[in-house]
């Protein structure tokens, strides 16, 4: 019997309404348990594109060429408020090489094109025109002759909080009475601080290619998301879903900024079907950075009070965030105050800021990055005014129980990671590091907790199909933006089905096939997608024995399939699996998965500690990183060294958004000043500090089948605040203003 499941998928602090199909065949499939033994599966594996990523061969959506394909130009606003006055797109058409021109007025299918008459931000597109060649295109720009009328804009966060220029209402969320609590608390502090906006700069700019055989259109796009694209261009259009394919083979990196088609895809679409011929829209680095999204700057204020042993009773965290000319999805800003620590009086409040600046996108861990940098701060402040050690202050305040709804966790090993990273890190004798100033720095040590979601949920389907060649294929419509998925998929099939991992193939970013992978983001597709695989895997496995007992006149209860060999359990049979796909001919054995209903009534969550270690030049205001020292709790790990290359890449982004990282705007004119790579500074291999990544595997077997949660965004989370609070112990004060830049660290030190 097939029945439809009404379950919660919990996205990015957001429950959304995640329903499921569930047929027989799904049920009864049981989960690896914590102390399974799996032989693929936790071993070191290297990526499958990791050779074709390396040489150049892979084929991001920069790299797509069609033939008879035109080049695309976008014209960007140079003000950071305005009105098209003037806007010459007949001289546009006529100029060489011209086939299509795109105005603020022109729609895309059945809506705008996204083009902007009034343009809210420096670098918002107001026109875009395709030619025979990039360069034809670039002239053609001019061609237009746009005139603009400048309007009055805001740049500054303060002045527009004084006018209440929100994108959206503030919210505010509170338990209990925290400010009766504060006003008895017996020890309280309180602690203003501003993070940095930082930009998203992926290594592969947002980019489409679009062509159209019909009424049926084909998109190239550097996205997170080619289902969701698929459905809204789509609709867009008025098209039935499969006559729209979105194709993503390689993706060079998103974090948040690549949820949907984006003004790219909707332009590339609409200049192809005018012209009748594949365009490319791929803006330079430049435009990147002015549009490609970013990570809200703010302004907290934190006060915390507690009992004279360090126990909390109350959170008090205001959160002013610069969050552009818009923002469709506001981060959750609150959980971190809300949730972290167990605490029975606390109340966040998040006022988020119109700006005339490019709009706010979810960034790795967006919102709560930014509220555990201020959060975590205050708790080393409140460390230091009961006279007790930080991680000491954190164990006593752990939460047993989610502190919204007092539900309890599906599994937590917080308390283990605070250990194991306190070990690793020698953080017993970190005061040491202050008395040894030999090289004239000062040194310290601090450390921040993490706490994410990751358990994932449906839908998500995969199928598995074998041929007479004994490869299992693969398809899933995930898209693998760079974090080795298509890895940990290869190494659940090959688990399940027990043949070697060389014997997978994995097919993914691709709608064509239909069927349906999540969107990249919130660290759910781990949790979401491998349990799919599993479960076809385990299908296809079930009817390869049923053949195999055919075959070998055995029963299928009887046979095992293991490290590519049929064996019956006495030993008598065994037979390589190939004996039985030898004799499919053009025959394939089939099996579909599909991601089951999540538990009610539970919160499944990710946590981690960073502990950092810092050399400060006090003359000069440098600030080096010299270790990281990083403990996550996400689950079982399914592949170690791709899991520990996110981690060091997420702590990496994160040393960028604490120590160089910020983007400069000149109040005068509200134009970005830094938006190129050689002057908006990104940590390089000469920045990385000795990392150490440990993971206190405790498989969530209670959420996820396979027992493991996200890691995309965990590791990035801690890491600003354990920076920032080594610094505050190597020098003995608190830099307000985050980066940690030499003007910054000079004028904290002052």
């Amino acid at each position: 019997m097939t029945k439809l499941v009404r379950s919660t998928l919990e996205f990015e602090g957001r429950e959304l309404e995640a329903p499921a199909v569930v047929g027989e065949e799904d049920e009864g499939l049981g989960e690896w348990p914590a102390d399974a033994e799996l032989s693929v599966v936790g071993r070191p594996t290297p990526r499958i594109d990791g050779p074709l990523r390396v040489s150049g061969e892979a084929r991001y959506t920069v790299d797509v060429s069609l033939p008879g394909m035109l080049h695309a130009a976008l014209l960007v606003s140079p003000v950071a408020h305005g009105r098209v006055r003037r806007l010459d797109l007949e001289a546009a058409r006529r100029a060489p090489g011209v086939r299509a021109v795109l105005g603020p007025d022109d729609a895309a299918g059945n809506a705008s094109a996204g083009l902007a008459s009034e343009p809210q931000f420096v670098g918002q597109p107001i026109a875009a025109v395709a030619a025979d060649t990039p360069e034809q295109a670039e002239a053609a720009l001019s061609a237009l002759a746009l005139e603009l009328e400048p309007l009055p804009f805001a740049v500054d966060l303060d002045a527009a909080l004084a006018d209440q220029r929100f994108v959206q209402d503030p919210v505010e969320e509170e338990r209990g009475d925290p400010e009766s609590a504060l006003a008895e608390a017996d020890v309280r502090i309180e602690l203003e601080l501003e993070t940095p906006a930082q930009l998203h700069t992926a290594l592969e700019t947002h980019a489409a290619a679009a062509t159209w055989a019909g009424d049926e259109l084909t998109v190239w796009l550097s996205t997170q998301a080619i289902f969701a694209s698929r459905a809204e261009l789509a609709q867009r259009y008025g098209l039935p879903a499969e006559r729209v394919r979105v194709v993503a083979e390689f993706v060079g990196g998103g974090f948040g900024a690549k949820i949907g088609p984006g003004v790219e895809a909707v332009v590339a679409a609409e200049l192809s079907r005018r012209a009748r011929r594949p365009v490319r829209v791929a803006p330079p680095r430049h435009v990147e950075q002015l549009t490609g999204g970013h990570r809200a700057a703010t302004r907290q204020t934190l006060r915390l009070g507690a009992s004279a042993d360090g126990t909390l009773v109350a959170i008090d965290h205001d959160i002013v965030a610069a969050a552009g000319s818009s923002a469709a999805l506001i981060p959750p800003w609150r959980t971190v105050g809300m949730t972290l620590y167990r605490c029975p009086n606390a109340r966040v409040g998040v006022f988020p800021v119109r700006l005339n600046l490019q709009p706010l996108r979810p960034f790795r861990g967006p919102g709560v990055l930014e509220a555990t940098t201020g959060l975590e701060q205050a708790m080393d402040e409140l460390a230091l005014a009961v006279g007790i050690d930080p991680l000491e202050l954190r164990r006593r305040n752990h939460a047993d129980v989610e502190q919204r709804r007092g539900r309890p966790f599906t599994s937590k090993a917080l308390l283990d990671c605070y250990d194991r990273a306190a070990e690793l890190a020698g953080w017993a004798d970190r005061d040491r590091l202050r008395d040894d100033r030999s090289d004239g720095l000062l040194r310290g040590m601090g450390c921040a907790t993490q706490l994410w979601f990751g358990g994932g949920g449906p839908p998500a389907h995969v199928t598995v199909r074998i041929g007479s060649d004994g490869v299992a294929s693969v398809v899933t419509g995930i898209q693998d933006t760079g974090t080795g998925t298509t890895a940990a998929v290869r190494l659940v099939a090959a688990e399940e089905l027990g043949i070697p991992p060389e014997r997978v193939s994995v097919a993914h970013g691709d709608t064509k096939p239909g069927v349906y992978g999540p969107t990249a983001g919130g660290s759910t597709t781990t949790g979401s997608v491998m349990p799919a695989v599993r479960g076809a895997a385990i299908q296809a496995r079930r009817r390869l024995l049923e053949l195999a007992g055919q075959l070998f006149e055995a029963s299928p209860d009887d046979l095992v399939l293991r490290d590519g060999r049929i064996r019956s359990r006495d030993r008598v049979l065994d037979r390589p699996y190939t004996d039985v796909t030898d004799q499919l001919g053009f025959a394939t054995i089939a099996g579909a998965g599909a991601r089951l209903p999540n538990p009610v009534g539970v919160v499944a969550q990710t946590y981690g500690c960073q502990i950092a270690q810092v050399a400060v030049d006090p003359g000069l205001g440098l600030v080096r990183v010299e270790r990281v020292v990083a403990v996550h709790d996400v689950g079982r790990i399914l592949n170690p060294l791709t899991a520990s290359s996110q981690v060091e890449g997420g702590i990496l982004q994160s040393l960028g958004h604490v120590l160089t990282e910020e983007r400069v705007v000149d109040p005068t004119t509200g134009a970005p000043v830094n938006a190129f790579l050689d002057d908006y500074k990104l940590p390089t291999i000469a920045d990385t500090p000795e990392i150490v990544v440990e993971f206190v595997e405790v498989p969530d077997t209670a959420q996820v089948p396979t027992g493991a949660k996200g890691l995309g965004e965990p590791p990035a989370i801690p890491t600003a605040a354990a920076v920032a609070n080594a610094f505050a112990h190597a020098t003995g004060r608190r830099c307000r203003r985050l980066p940690l830049t030499p003007p910054n660290v000079l004028a904290a030190l002052a």
